[in-house]
């Protein structure tokens, strides 16, 4: 139902577009334009570096990790039950401490990729809308939604609109 008010909604549009001024459509393809904006190379550039780092200090605890693993096996056969509880216990307690660093980590560099994402996003939905005013289009898209719509065309109030008498239609109906 609610597909077909779309479909409906969007030929009454385009037949409405088709008496007025032509339709003009752009497109931009967004991941292209994140790959060669200099700001986007940029900031993988420097989350690159980051990666690298948390690389090598996850790397480093590892070593230590296997280094204590490896000597506990040698000194197990010395070792009383307390002392080999006590030793497996701080060997559960290095790995446990480097998951935790591990998702910390990924967690800090999934923030800062999405605030430069959201960042350089902003800026471009900027200048697309900039474009599309002054290039007169009526829609841009990319391959997932819409980035600028020109108000000629906009009937979100005329929908609401619709939509609200709709209801209380509805409801004064339920009423009787």
């Amino acid at each position: 139902m609610m597909r077909q008010l779309l479909l409906g909604l969007g030929l009454l549009l385009f037949a409405g577009i088709a008496f007025a001024d032509p339709m003009k459509i752009g497109f931009v393809d967004l991941d292209k334009a994140l790959r060669e904006l200099p700001e986007a190379q940029v900031g993988a550039a420097n989350l690159n570096k980051q990666v690298e780092a948390k690389q090598k200090e996850i790397e480093a605890k590892r070593q230590q990790i296997d280094a204590f693993q490896k000597s506990l096996e040698k000194d197990f056969p010395h070792l009383n039950n307390a002392q080999r509880q006590d030793r497996e216990a701080q060997l559960q307690s290095m790995i446990l401490s480097l998951q935790q660093f591990q998702r910390q980590a990924q967690d800090t560099l999934n923030y800062q990729r999405n605030q430069i994402l959201k960042n350089i996003q902003t800026q471009l939905v900027k200048v697309v809308s900039q474009i599309g005013r002054a290039g007169h289009y009526t829609v841009i898209l990319n391959d997932k939604s819409v980035l600028y719509v020109s108000g000629a065309i906009d009937l979100t109030g005329q929908v609401v609109a619709a939509m609200n008498s709709t209801m209380s239609a509805a409801k004064s109906a339920g009423k009787k």
